[in-house]
């Protein structure tokens, strides 16, 4: 599931729950369209998230390629899941907080 808050010139998408690759495939298309029109940064709050696939991971990468890395951060990140980050080398490329 995906809450969308306009807050501080940002669009802040609010993850929750287990994102693996069949949820990520349900929610891409509406989650592009959304960023797209607002053409605003954008942040992943990852706050209520204990689990992270690699269909998470493809929309870690398109995102930042459609708006620019700089307009794209990763919060709120568990341990394990930062790990998952790491472990996939996205950590280096991705702000994440």
């Amino acid at each position: 599931m995906i809450n969308y808050d306009l807050t501080d010139e940002k669009l802040v998408c609010t993850f929750s729950g287990i994102l693996n690759s069949a949820e990520c495939q349900k929610y891409q298309e509406e989650l592009i369209l959304k960023i797209r029109q607002v053409e605003l940064p954008v942040v992943f709050n990852l706050k209520e998230v204990d689990y992270i696939a690699s269909g998470f991971l493809r929309i870690c990468i398109h995102i930042p390629k459609s708006i620019g890395s700089e307009n794209f951060s990763i919060i709120n990140v568990s341990p394990h899941v930062k790990k998952v980050f790491k472990l996939s080398g996205f950590d280096n490329h991705l702000n994440i907080k």
